[in-house]
């Protein structure tokens, strides 16, 4: 079953008619932050705080939105972060569809261990997609280790570790739904590279990353000659020890929102990872609230190489499969580019810091 989503104009357009299709479970679990959601809201919220200077009287009759990262190329700086269980939006082919759509419009998808499609599958739908693999440290590490070298077998170029949940964060609307998809899944919509059958083991998969340590990092490092991407850091200090431990980049992120709630905004908290880093040569990418080509150019000014998103895709796919999905990021992707036009930019390399400002910089010009 799908919706008509011919219509739809801007990523939110998407959220209610795909709710409709699912199980109030399934929405609570796509949906929901933990706790108050005070930092599932203020990733959105901050972004409306950033005020634009463009550049004007440019040509812009041409925009190149193409960039590397960890030196691969895509066509815009927008990927897909890992978000678990696909074919909970999509029956029929779940994290496939998604590969073949992030190919489709030139971007790259990280793909979660809690993915409903094996590695090897989705790596065979979009066998020319670039890919990278999302692992956790689990204490039973030859889980860890055997996601990394299917990973690396099956042709990804990455591997993103998620540092930020060495326990799972409490998430109200869960907790008072005993028919939660924590409790419920269906055959298909088991996390199967994990070999686990969350029903009956899925608080012991969220308990067995608990004892973790950023030397664990060096053993994940020496599994695997694949470029390490730190996923969970929002300080400095956290970005400098990334640095130190052999990370290629950092996606500051917060997990949506879904773990430890009054975490600030992603995109507040973006310049002082980058500034940690500067000179080292890792690269610094976000996530976190980002939902119209205004908000890629205000994380891309504050310092970000690439950003991803992860709910649009899933309500994407839940309206119309693979072409909901794309439809998510073409319609982005247009806004980035008229977005870059629009502030006298003719590519990436052109935006600059001076070109997003706080709201609270017009209040104290006038002082």
């Amino acid at each position: 079953m799908s919706v008509d989503s011919e219509g739809f104009i801007c990523l939110d357009d998407f959220v209610k008619p795909a709710q409709k299709l699912l199980l109030n479970s399934r929405v609570e679990y796509f949906r929901d932050g933990c706790n108050e959601q005070y930092t599932l809201k203020e990733n959105r919220e901050a972004f409306k705080r950033y005020r634009l200077r463009p550049r004007l009287l440019r040509d812009v009759s041409k925009v190149d939105l193409s960039t590397t990262v960890l030196g691969q190329h895509i066509s815009w700086p927008v990927g897909i972060s890992p978000t678990a269980l696909h074919r909970v939006a999509d029956y029929d082919e779940g994290e496939k569809a998604t590969a073949r759509a992030a190919y489709a419009e030139g971007s790259v998808m990280v793909l979660s261990c809690f993915s409903t499609c094996t590695i090897e599958d989705v790596a065979k739908a979009s066998p020319h997609g670039l890919l990278w693999m999302q692992v956790m440290l689990f204490n039973r590490r030859e889980i860890t280790e055997s996601l990394v070298k299917r990973a690396e077998a099956a042709g990804f170029k990455a591997i993103v570790v998620t540092i930020d949940q060495p326990v799972s964060g409490k998430k109200y609307s869960s907790v008072r739904n005993r028919e939660s998809i924590q409790f419920k899944l269906q055959a298909h919509e088991q996390p199967i590279n994990l070999k686990l059958d969350i029903k009956s083991a899925g608080d012991k998969i969220v308990s067995d990353y608990s004892s973790v340590t950023w030397e664990d990092i060096k053993w994940l490092k020496s599994l695997t000659k694949l470029p390490l991407v730190l996923k969970g850091i929002t300080t400095g200090d956290q970005a400098c020890n990334a640095v130190k431990y052999g990370a290629s980049g950092i996606l500051v992120s917060n997990h949506g929102g879904r773990q430890l709630d009054y975490l600030p905004a992603t995109i507040d908290v973006l310049p002082e990872v980058v500034s940690a880093v500067e000179g080292s040569g890792v690269e610094v990418y976000l996530d976190g609230g980002v939902r119209h080509g205004t908000d890629v150019f205000k994380a891309l000014a504050r310092g970000a190489r690439a950003i991803f998103i992860g709910r649009p895709i899933m309500w994407g796919l839940t309206c119309k499969g693979y072409e909901g999905a794309k439809q998510v990021l073409s319609i982005l992707k247009e806004e980035v580019a008229s977005t870059m036009a629009l502030m006298g930019c003719t590519n990436v390399s052109e935006i600059a810091p001076s070109m997003v400002v706080h709201e609270d910089y017009f209040k104290k010009s006038k002082l």
